[in-house]
């Protein structure tokens, strides 16, 4: 991969699911040039064998033959050296999710010791007990954070917990493992949970966050009123970098969907482009875009958002068996995947940047491309993500952000969370697409059917709710999905 960014900072890695870095980036790029040697040198030995075979038998033919069979040789060896490397690559993200599932199965232990202790003190002790040992945990939780934080802020100058990596990452682990630590508590802890990361298991993710959006959130369900706001002929985009380019800004009135339909010679293909959270207000109004949507996305419940992506689709003409390709920041790459996963279309591929969506496992043939800042908050919401086969079926591109993106351009939504911005993901897809890496360029020739020269119509819509939603809590209107 390139040793530089665009924004001057350390250069994207590219791997399997999960947030670990294994620096294998160097071992592809040998590996990279060792095919294009032998290439060359397959070349040179075809030429060479035609020249020796117009010598005459003698001394000269006799060292044209050696100097040929060396050619071959160092042909052989630059293949078994170049297989090695991309072995020697396999295995380094076998061994990135091996450790991550042991931080997970870590966490996973001590959360339930934590949860069968506190459900010990309040047996033996009263419920003074429990409180007692969930006034010493947040004690040394917090002793450490406020170590960890003041750390960091000497490091960088700024005090910005909210962007420090190594936060983030315990904030991840720690949302993983509140499954764990609930059935510790409740003595129903079986040695599997320790291993098994599933956000849909009883008390994990999705359930806290069903219960989050009842507890604290409006509710879910309001008619939408969906608005085409601009129509326009469109070329279809060449690089990945279009892809961002055309991702809505959700402020503007002309909306936070995107629908593009390009017509080949079997059939329409379409690209569905999906805003970020546009205001993170409790009483957001009319927009669906919101943290209510949010939390429920993540809850694995249908929210406004959605449900605005999936009309948009239906109202621009989408059919069910029409190749789609889904494209999303934020919000929109939570709603893209679920889209992905349930919306019942041929989606032909996905394209998320900034997403709480690490633990979402969408089915072998859809393939993904992930990108996530090490110093962005919103992933880490998401929990670790997936590890194992369904990990490694997920291309995620992770880059570092000089002093966690401050001081680059980002918008007013994101100047708190500049590791969020759209911008500074479009910085990091460049330097990504422009290292030539094989996994990348996979990717991208995967999608190529909806990148090209094609001509198309690209329609804007701006969805709103209209009415009041029914029932009074969160989640009316929201109920679990019937299939997983």
């Amino acid at each position: 991969m390139s040793p530089g960014s665009p924004s001057g900072g350390p250069g994207p890695r590219v791997g399997g699911g999960g947030t670990i870095a294994v620096e294998t980036d160097a071992m592809v790029v040998a590996a990279q040039r060792l095919a294009a040697v032998d290439a060359q040198l397959g070349v040179l030995v075809s030429r060479a064998a035609v020249c020796v075979a117009g010598l005459t038998p003698g001394a000269r033919r006799a060292h044209a033959q050696q100097a040929v069979l060396l050619l071959q040789r160092a042909r052989e060896q630059a293949a078994i050296v170049g297989a090695g490397l991309h072995t020697a690559t396999v295995r380094y993200g076998m061994v990135e999710h091996a450790v991550l599932d042991g931080q997970r199965g870590v966490a996973a232990a001590l959360a339930a010791t934590t949860g069968g202790t506190m459900r010990m003190l309040s047996t033996t002790l009263g419920p003074a007990g429990a409180l007692l040992g969930a006034g010493a945990v947040a004690e040394v939780v917090g002793a450490l954070v406020l170590l960890r934080t003041i750390e960091r802020t000497a490091e960088t100058g700024r005090f910005a917990p909210q962007s420090d990596p190594v936060l983030l990452r315990a904030l991840a682990l720690v949302l993983a493992s509140l499954d764990d630590g609930v059935r510790g508590a409740l003595l129903i802890e079986q040695p599997a949970d320790l291993l098994r990361n599933d956000p849909s298991a009883p008390f994990g993710i999705e359930q806290l966050g069903t219960l989050l959006a009842a507890l604290i959130l409006r509710p879910a369900g309001a008619a939408l009123s969906l608005t085409p706001t601009t129509r326009r002929a469109v070329r279809a985009p060449h690089r990945l970098v279009d892809l961002v380019d055309r991702i809505p800004d959700g402020h503007e009135p002309a909306g936070q969907i995107r629908t593009e339909r390009y017509d080949g010679p079997e059939g329409p293909h379409w690209i569905v482009y999906i805003a970020g959270t546009v205001t993170f207000s409790r009483d957001s109004g009319e927009e669906p875009f919101d943290l209510a949507s949010d939390v429920l996305g993540v809850a694995h419940r249908t929210s406004d958002s959605e449900r605005a992506v999936l009309r948009a689709m239906r109202d621009a003409g989408v059919g069910r068996e029409e190749p789609v390709l889904l494209v999303g920041h934020s919000q929109g790459a939570l709603n893209a995947v679920r889209v992905a996963e349930d919306g019942g279309y041929r989606v032909g591929g996905v394209v998320q940047l900034g997403g709480p969506t690490g633990q979402i496992v969408l089915p072998d043939g859809v393939p993904v491309l992930a990108l996530e800042h090490d110093e962005d908050l919103v992933t880490a919401l998401g929990g670790t993500a997936a590890s194992g086969a369904p990990g490694l079926r997920r291309l995620v591109v992770r880059r570092s952000l000089p002093d966690g993106g401050f001081g680059v351009p980002t918008s007013p939504a994101t100047a708190a969370f500049p590791a969020h911005d759209l911008g500074a993901y479009r910085r990091t897809l460049a330097a990504a697409e422009a290292s030539d890496d094989a996994r990348v360029a996979a990717f991208t020739r995967r999608i190529g059917t909806f990148l090209g020269a094609d001509q198309g119509v690209s329609i804007r819509w701006r969805a709103r709710r209209v009415s009041a939603p029914p029932g009074p809590t969160a989640g009316a209107g929201s109920a679990p999905r019937s299939s997983r």
